[in-house]
């Protein structure tokens, strides 16, 4: 049974504000920011463990590297260190070929780390990059009310396949709308096609098991932070073994080398996914990636997800009763995750989150492009009645506009 108040001790932070927002960046567990100051003060009291003891950090890299591969199910020699998703993405972009007409596909809720890349691409190369809708105006009964569905989504990727198709990217759950999207289907549909898949896990890795291997992607991009808990910030790229060959270095650095000849001008680059990296990286920030795994997987990564399903599915229920809310992310679980988007009739999303901060001490992220409303990330260890707290806030910012 989950001892929520001793997970919620472990969080300071807490003691502050009400926390909605940890889909940006999350707040930090105790045990996990001690394990991040004991690698600290090691640096501090013995110097750079990897020069001065290298026979003991080496080795303890090598374990991290490990228990991160078993928590998302792959091997190790299929990761590479990043700085993050963004830096994962551009990894696989300039490993590729491209061309004027060439495709990109992706959704019509992608962030800054997967969009503005293939924007850059198409006004660098030429490419055309190609939008999913996920989000249909109204259903056959003539709801105002945005509605989503899976299948409509993977003809719709099905549809837009072409010759030119050369890359889908899209996130596993997207970062504003909160839709989880069929992966395995999508990635099915595009190897069918022999077109190359990215997905981005930002906002489901650490929320339930997330086993790449079955996933069915070429690559993926994966975060320390936000689901996982781990100090800001680490990253990881995720090549299938059998693309690592496939995948050009475009750049190759310090690290890249499986060996390196000083003398002779001569190299050979990595075997493994390791080909892709080059550092150097805050090594204390990816053991505590490697301790956040442990703490998950303590708890239970099905028990957190059963908790996030009912704190959701409580936001989105309390939601529904006051009049004029418009959601975005879809009610069902499997359609969605620790996100639920929404807006409210009369108020922007900046002056919703303001009057949030300001009257009721919580701290919410407004939808910051195309539409106006909040959007609430719901952490595992919220209370219910921070959660209904925040429906009752809701209901009396609408009544008053």
């Amino acid at each position: 049974m989950m001892n929520i108040q001793a997970i919620r001790d472990e969080f300071p932070a807490l003691r502050n504000y009400i926390w909605f927002q940890n889909g940006g960046v999350s707040i930090t567990p105790r045990c996990i920011a001690a394990v991040h100051n004991r690698f600290m003060d090691e640096l501090l009291e013995r110097g750079p463990m990897h020069i001065v003891y290298p026979d003991e950090e080496c080795p303890r890299r090598a374990a991290t590297m490990d228990r991160l591969a078993r928590f998302f199910s792959v091997s190790a020699s299929e990761l590479a260190v990043m700085r993050g998703v963004s830096e994962a993405f551009q990894t696989v972009l300039r490993g590729m070929s491209w061309q004027a007409d060439d495709e990109i596909i992706i959704t019509e809720d992608e962030e800054a780390a997967l969009l503005l890349p293939v924007l850059h691409l198409r006004d660098r190369v030429g490419v055309r990059v190609v939008k999913l809708p996920l989000l249909s105006s109204a259903d056959s009964q003539g709801s105002s009310q945005p509605t989503y569905d899976s299948k409509t989504v993977v003809d719709a990727l099905h549809s837009r396949l072409s010759a030119r198709t050369k890359l889908v990217a899209v996130s596993h759950v997207t970062t504003d709308l909160g839709v989880r999207l069929p992966i395995r289907s999508m990635c099915r549909a595009a190897r069918d096609q022999g077109v190359a898949t990215f997905v981005d896990l930002a906002h489901s890795a650490g929320l339930f098991p997330t086993p790449l291997s079955q996933l069915g992607c070429d690559y993926a991009g994966l975060l320390s932070y936000k689901w996982m808990y781990a100090p800001y910030a680490a990253g990881l790229l995720y090549v299938r073994e059998e693309c690592i060959e496939q995948l050009q270095v475009k750049y190759a650095g310090g690290r890249s080398e499986k060996w390196l000849d000083f003398e002779n001008d001569q190299y050979e680059l990595a075997d493994s996914a390791q080909r892709f990296q080059y550092g150097p990286w805050s090594w204390p920030l990816i053991h505590s990636w490697a301790a956040s795994a442990d703490w998950l997987d303590e708890i239970g990564l099905d028990e957190i997800w059963e908790r996030t399903v009912a704190l959701a599915t409580r936001l989105k229920d309390g939601l529904r009763s006051i009049a004029g809310i418009t959601f975005y992310t879809p009610p069902s679980p499997e359609h969605s995750a620790a996100l639920v988007t929404f807006s409210v009739p009369g108020w922007t999303g900046e002056d919703l989150a303001s009057a949030l901060r300001t009257r009721w001490n919580m701290i919410v992220k407004p939808l910051p492009h195309t539409r106006e409303g909040l959007r609430i990330s719901l952490n595992f260890f919220l209370l219910e009645e921070e959660t209904d707290q925040l429906i009752d806030a809701i209901g009396v910012l609408a009544s008053e506009r």
